[in-house]
């Protein structure tokens, strides 16, 4: 956009005033340079002055001293608390193959490859990270994905196999994708209600993945130079489908559960809460952030709790 000034005729009454100040100002300064004698400060008056009479505040000393000194600690940190990788159900779904070594390997300035075909690399690499994959079915997708798995054996999972396969990629296979997608998460939670799945076998794939990214955290933390966490997010709804999903974030990786808290364990995320002041008592400290409240209908603003019972203290 290009600034245009106003035409004289157009000035207002205030602008007019400036616009004589100013020509008074150059009038009176000669040619407008203040020499060293001008600037020397009268001391008797506090109050600079000199041959051409100009009437400067001295500097303000007080000020001066009392500046806070540069700290070194008080620095701007840069980072994302929010990051899916193929062990979530949506990401892999559409094609994401990244695991959680890659992600942070990425947000140290490494190179990434898209779902699409091209790389993407950040310009500049983060200070701190978190891959926070969904707690519920996870790693479940891409264990169907592969048909060897004992996973892969249940009915639920056929229209999941091989969905990443090479020659599956471009903008056709979205409408298979996404298909797949509703499908899945249907059945999979379907079949672990009714004991058509084993939630043995679902059970052991989560743990092997949630202690799979934690150990990557652990593998890319730099102390001083990129912090990362154990992370994940617990994904619930409202009946009416009004986002409740929070980002987990632990503050240690020496003492963790064995696998986070999913909306199987409780809709409601009071449960969350009730199961983090129970670690906070084992040790483990952890921090619940919510995610995109934007989108729960209103739900995470409402001044009652789960059951719509108004909040007292206790809550």
């Amino acid at each position: 956009m290009v600034m245009r000034s106003k035409p004289l005729s157009v000035l207002t009454p205030f602008s007019l005033l400036a616009v004589a100040f100013l020509l008074l100002l150059a009038g009176c300064s000669g040619d407008n340079e203040f020499s060293g004698s001008q600037m020397q400060s009268d001391e008797s008056s506090g109050i600079a002055g000199g041959s051409s009479g100009a009437r400067l505040l001295p500097v303000n000393t007080e000020i001066l001293t009392r500046r806070v000194p540069a700290n070194p600690d008080r620095n701007a940190y840069y980072g994302d608390l929010h990051v899916h990788t193929a062990n979530s159900f949506d990401a892999y779904v559409f094609g994401t193959m990244a695991t959680p070594a890659d992600a942070y390997r990425y947000a140290k300035g490494g190179s990434l490859a898209h779902p699409s075909g091209f790389e993407m690399q950040l310009r500049r690499p983060l200070d701190f990270y978190a891959v926070t994959d969904h707690a519920v079915f996870m790693g479940l997708v891409k264990e169907a994905a592969d048909t060897t798995t004992e996973f892969a054996r249940y009915p639920q999972t056929e229209i999941l196999h091989n969905i990443n396969a090479p020659d599956n990629f471009g903008p056709l296979s979205l409408l298979g994708r996404s298909k797949a997608f509703r499908q899945s998460i249907t059945s999979f939670l379907t079949g672990l209600l009714d004991g058509s799945i084993d939630s043995a076998v679902t059970d052991a794939v989560t743990k092997s993945v949630w202690l799979d990214s934690v150990l990557a955290a652990d593998e890319a933390y730099v102390p001083g130079i990129f912090t990362t966490f154990a992370a994940y997010e617990y994904t619930t709804s409202t009946d009416s489908r009004g986002n409740l999903h929070r980002n987990v974030i632990f503050r240690g990786t020496d003492k963790l559960p064995a696998m986070p808290f999913s909306r199987l364990n409780s809709q409601n995320p009071e449960g969350l809460w009730v199961w983090m002041d129970g670690l906070r008592e084992q040790g483990i400290e952890s921090l619940a952030i919510p995610h995109n409240g934007n989108g729960s209908n209103g739900q995470m603003f409402k001044l009652t709790d789960w059951a719509g019972n108004p909040m007292d203290d206790a809550y």
